[in-house]
């Protein structure tokens, strides 16, 4: 099985050498390496790649064209078995069996999505690496029950070079990845998430950076919702895989809910009639029995958020042993509470940016 490993590269080269260099020294034979270049080759660019010019293929055709068309022209004329995709900002296992093991478990599947981690380097990027172990649970879920997922993360995966070409390759949208699994997921293809594969990525470290990623992060969400909702509600029934998955991905939600409907028949706003006897026998405070008067709304509210909050920590910190994530309770505290509200207002505005069809800056090319 012959492997083509493509890097898309623009402006900066940031971990371009340190991929080629480890992809060479892995064991596995039968690969070549092409760097395709959007937009200037630049100095920067020039010299990564200096010690590597006689080993790889360059695709630089000198213009900015955006990530899709730049890695449809750059694989149209390859002949492969399998594409690998890594952008340049992934850092690679030192793993000189990587591209065996990657070949192995193509054999098996269409598309295989290797498991990303985040380097902490910043409090953006240690809570988007919370994210992305949410992503990954949710990945493993439907790899595990289904083996098919209708998304893909871009930054690190492989495809078949047929099931690349009979999708016409990526779509010029700014979800091209994400659009990319929708198509193959109509098309069956199986799917893996590879956990044994995992490579590390770098997030935004400042606030500009962050903003940036996010309006572009959120708009793929909306737009992946807006072209796929329907279709994959219409085909639960007849995928019977796909409902534990969900069932699975959303459990944190159902047991809030659960726990907020039992609490609601129990009726223990009766309870502070009591609860108001007992105070005054022993001359509490007044303030307990107001606290009491509201013991019913307190409890329900607080038990849903505490039971969401332990059950989503139950999760996160077993897939984190499992995967061998970074985790920290404390900052996972702060990711649930404090940086997920942010997140769904983010979604709140941009779904109803796009719906009254307001351009949105993204310094994205998608095309000419």
């Amino acid at each position: 099985m012959k492997v083509t490993v493509l890097i898309p590269v623009y402006r900066t080269p940031k971990f371009l050498g340190d991929i080629i260099a480890k992809i060479l020294r892995n064991e596995y034979a039968y690969k070549e390496i092409v760097v395709a270049v959007d937009g200037v080759l630049t100095k920067d660019i020039e010299e990564a790649l200096i010690p590597f010019r006689d080993k790889i293929v360059l695709h630089a055709p000198n213009q900015h064209m955006g990530k899709a068309r730049l890695l449809n022209e750059a694989t149209s004329r390859l002949d492969t078995d399998t594409l690998v995709f890594f952008d340049n900002d992934i850092l690679l296992p030192e793993d000189p069996q990587f591209l065996n093991r990657l070949t192995q478990t193509m054999q098996r599947y269409d598309i295989v999505e290797m498991a990303k981690e985040v380097i902490k380097e910043s409090f953006y990027s240690t809570m988007i690496s919370y994210e992305y172990i949410g992503f990954s649970i949710v990945h493993s879920l439907f790899s595990l029950i289904s083996e098919r997922l209708p998304s893909v993360i871009g930054s690190a995966f492989a495809v078949k070079k047929e099931l690349f070409d009979q999708l016409g390759g990526f779509q010029h949208v700014v979800h091209e990845d994400v659009d990319f699994g929708a198509r193959a997921f109509r098309l069956n293809a199986r799917y893996t998430y590879s956990i044994p594969l995992k490579v590390k990525t770098t997030m935004p470290n400042t606030a500009q950076e962050w903003i940036t990623q996010r309006k572009r992060w959120t708009l793929i969400n909306v737009l992946w919702f807006k072209d796929n909702i329907g279709y994959l509600v219409s085909k639960i029934f007849s995928q019977p895989s796909l409902i534990p998955t969900i069932l699975l991905t959303i459990s944190p939600f159902l047991c809030s809910l659960l726990v907020f409907f039992l609490f609601d028949q129990t009726k223990l706003v009766y309870l502070t009639s009591a609860i108001f006897l007992m105070t005054q026998s022993q001359k509490y405070i007044y303030g307990a029995f107001l606290w009491a008067i509201n013991y019913a709304m307190i409890t329900k509210g607080v038990l849903n958020m505490l039971v969401g909050f332990l059950i989503t920590f139950a999760m996160y910190y077993t897939f984190s042993r499992i995967g061998k994530y970074r985790f920290n309770f404390f900052e996972f505290f702060v990711y649930y509470f404090f940086y997920m509200p942010v997140i769904v207002l983010f979604h709140i505005i941009i779904f109803f940016w796009v719906i009254v069809k307001k351009p949105l800056n993204l310094e994205w090319k998608v095309s000419n």
